[in-house]
């Protein structure tokens, strides 16, 4: 195969099927052009579209929290930066925000703030 050097990123090499899936990007920046290739062939970015999740970044909070398990019920969560969201939907459920996902559990409370748009969590 083939490939193209990138001048801007010294000799790293792009295959011809990366500039292929990279063409509905004509006219943007080599670094924009490479993270589309890399979202691509990201299997979290994958899997979150096909669990209809915001971000691919909630997979990580879950990891962290069912490792280190400082998510509890109960407790206050503020999320800063929160834009899209995700983060904020898992802490949600793990804290039982409003004792929204169990009555039997302690209530806890998540303040989500960013200065993008946060669509509402349900």
């Amino acid at each position: 195969m083939a490939s193209l050097l990138v001048p801007s990123l010294g000799t790293r090499f792009v295959s011809r099927m990366s500039v292929r899936l990279m063409g509905t990007m004509k006219g943007k920046p080599i670094s924009q052009q490479l993270w589309l290739n890399r979202q691509s062939r990201d299997p979290y970015v994958k899997a979150a579209q096909d669990a209809g999740l915001r971000s691919r970044a909630a997979f990580k909070l879950e990891q962290v929290d069912d490792k280190l398990h400082f998510l509890r019920a109960g407790l206050r969560v503020l999320d800063m930066g929160a834009s899209p969201g995700r983060w904020s939907v898992i802490a949600a459920k793990r804290v039982n925000a409003c004792g929204l996902y169990s009555k039997d559990t302690a209530k806890g409370m998540v303040v989500a703030v960013d200065l993008l748009p946060i669509y509402s969590i349900k």
